[in-house]
């Protein structure tokens, strides 16, 4: 007797459409153009130099890709650079990145980072001060001077920033959380 010749095994099953993700710099793109959208927008509020009390300081600050290097990269939008003199103690409407600029934080620093923990203060407009700082109330005890009676050793002080001094501030008068 013939054999019977079963269709179905002889078609193969339908092969699973592999899922095409986006290239990384396409994601990176609209993550980017996401930040430019929500910090672009003006804020207002207060400019105060703590340096230098009274005094006119001119801010410059780029933080995204002007339209131009934006098109080169294949996207839309863009900010241009922001350039102003400021005087301390007067009134401005600024765009939110240089807002959080003039406080040393940065949102997008931290959502970089892996699930958004990454370190939001970044201190700019501020500089540090070094000098000698102890963990602790007791300094750190020091193998030189141990043995002979003196058990305890001498005091050997870490050397590291001891304290960041602020430059600039920017005291939004919306009270918004997360303006500025």
């Amino acid at each position: 007797m013939a054999k019977k010749l079963e269709i179905s095994e002889s078609i193969s099953p339908a092969a699973d459409i592999p899922h095409i993700s986006k290239p990384a710099k396409e994601i990176a793109l609209e993550k980017l153009q996401k930040f430019m959208q929500e910090e672009s927008k003006l804020v207002r509020g207060i400019f105060q130099c703590f340096e230098n009390p009274g005094a006119t300081q001119k801010i410059t600050y780029k933080k995204y890709p002007t339209p131009a290097e934006m098109r080169k990269r294949g996207g839309t939008g863009g900010v241009e650079p922001f350039s102003k003199s400021m005087t301390d103690g007067q009134e401005y409407e600024i765009p939110l990145y240089v807002a959080r600029f003039l406080n040393g934080t940065d949102v997008t620093a931290g959502a970089v980072a892996e699930h958004g923990t990454g370190n939001k203060n970044i201190g700019t407009c501020a500089y540090s001060i070094h000098g000698f700082k102890y963990s602790g109330n007791n300094p750190p005890p020091c193998e030189l001077g141990t043995g002979a009676g003196n058990e305890i050793g001498i005091p050997v002080p870490i050397v590291g920033v001891s304290k960041r001094v602020k430059r600039y501030g920017f005291q939004s008068l919306e009270f918004e959380s997360g303006a500025a």
